[in-house]
Order: C-alpha cells, then sequence, then structure tokens
C-alpha cells in the first residue's frame, strides 16, 4: 500500500481528468520465482485481456502454473464484466475523487486442483480520478464459493496500473492488485497481493508498450482461508502486450 501512495505522489502532477480512459488491451506474462518462505518454485504463464464496447468493459485472464517444468499445470481463471453508470446514462456519475460508478461480477474457476474451486461475485466498482493516464479503482463484492459449506462473505479488491515515467527513456509501470476475502464458513479471512513493477524495456529502443520486464512480489496471507498457512514468492516477470 506504502508503495502505491508513493507512485501516486510521483505522478506528473497535470490536473485531474473528471474521467480516466483506460483501454488497457491484451498481454502475455512469463513469471518464475521462488518461495520465499519455503524451497520450491513457481512457473507462470499469464494471459490477461481488459476491453470496452459501449458501455460495457470487462477483464480477465488466466493462469497456467506449476513447478519450472510445467508438466500438468494448474490452469486458474477469473473473468469479471462490469457495466459504465456513466456511459450507460450518457452523463457523468462522479462525486469526490470517484470519476466513475460501474456495475458487475465475476467467476472464478480454478481446474487441477484437489478439489473443484468456484466462485461467483456480484457488487458494484468505483473509478478513481488521476493525474495523467492510468487506472486506480476498488470492486466491492459479495462473495459465494460453490459448496454448501461455504457461507457468502466479502472481497474488496483495489487495484492499479499506473505508468511511472523516470525519464525520456526511463519509463516504469507499476501495476497489481489486493484481494481482502472475508471468512467462507471453513477457515478464515484472507489477503492476497500481487504487485508488479516493471521497466519499459521497449521504449529503450524507441518501441515503447510493447515488451517489459521486472518482478513480481505474491503475498498470500492465510492461502485459500487456511489460517497460518502464508505464501510469498519473488518472481522474475516478462510481460508482451499483444
Amino acid at each position: 500500500m506504502l508503495l502505491l501512495l508513493l507512485s501516486l505522489w510521483l505522478l506528473p502532477q497535470q490536473e485531474t481528468q473528471a474521467q480516466v480512459i483506460y483501454t488497457g488491451g491484451s498481454n502475455m506474462q512469463l513469471l518464475y520465482g521462488r518461495h520465499l518462505n519455503q524451497p520450491a518454485d513457481l512457473a507462470t504463464i499469464t494471459v490477461e485481456h481488459f476491453g470496452m464496447v459501449g458501455a460495457f468493459e470487462h477483464f480477465g485472464f488466466a493462469d497456467l502454473s506449476n513447478d519450472v517444468s510445467l508438466a500438468n499445470p494448474d490452469l486458474y481463471m477469473e473473468w469479471y464484466p462490469k457495466l459504465s453508470l456513466s456511459r450507460a446514462s450518457g452523463s457523468e456519475v462522479s462525486f469526490g475523487p470517484v470519476s466513475d460508478v460501474l456495475v458487475g461480477g465475476g467467476v472464478n474457476v480454478l481446474f487441477g486442483g484437489s478439489e473443484d474451486f468456484f466462485v461467483y461475485l456480484l457488487g458494484p466498482a468505483f473509478k478513481f480520478k488521476l493525474p495523467g493516464q492510468g487506472l486506480l479503482q476498488l470492486e466491492t463484492f459479495y462473495y459465494k464459493q460453490h459448496g454448501g459449506e461455504y457461507s457468502g462473505t466479502y472481497q474488496f479488491t483495489p487495484s492499479w496500473d499506473i505508468p511511472l515515467p523516470a525519464s525520456e527513456k526511463v519509463h516504469f509501470r507499476f501495476r497489481g492488485f489486493m484481494d481482502f476475502i472475508g471468512d467462507r464458513g471453513p477457515g478464515t479471512t484472507q489477503y492476497l497481493t500481487q504487485p508488479q513493477l516493471l521497466l519499459d524495456l521497449g521504449n529503450l529502443g524507441g518501441k515503447p508498450g510493447k515488451i517489459y520486464g521486472g518482478t513480481e512480489w505474491r503475498y498470500w496471507h492465510n492461502v485459500i482461508g487456511l489460517e497460518g498457512v502464508n505464501e510469498s514468492i519473488l518472481q522474475a516477470n516478462i510481460l508482451i502486450n499483444l
């Protein structure tokens, strides 16, 4: 959270826009890292997509992950469709630092785990005004995991994707999310964050926005709601915009 606040302070001090239009796009990421609290490695191939059509927008990703061999990997997917109230109504729905309000939901699915995992989510999201370009939003969801033993709970997810130009050639990008998930019945509350700090490698050769290199730190407190089971993985990351 301190890194996020610092990155906002470092943004160019331009006039805050009433609505930041984040175009997103598609990318593929190649990640490899070591667990900081146990002797194991993790390799992941991630594909992300963000798109907009009229008042609708959606974000989704798919992760293939296992050890460095990627033999028999797990497939984990999330998808979040939303409706912008500003674009749907034709007039700005904003207040204070909030530039737009959206309503939507999502699904989370894991294939290949030790047990079936399916979650559905529903609720509003809030986009915030930023100097310049970038994305800062907060999603507030009702969270329900499939299965009679699980109760409905909450999920709060701040997420961000912020450009940080240090010079004409050196452009950084700070992106990531935090998931705060309540007690589902079995287990306890959990917290997952995956901040990334990336350097625009393409910009060094005059082709900005094509390929990035950097790091991702994945920290999961109370993994899948298991109290006292924590995960900390520092990963190298190559991101290629498609």
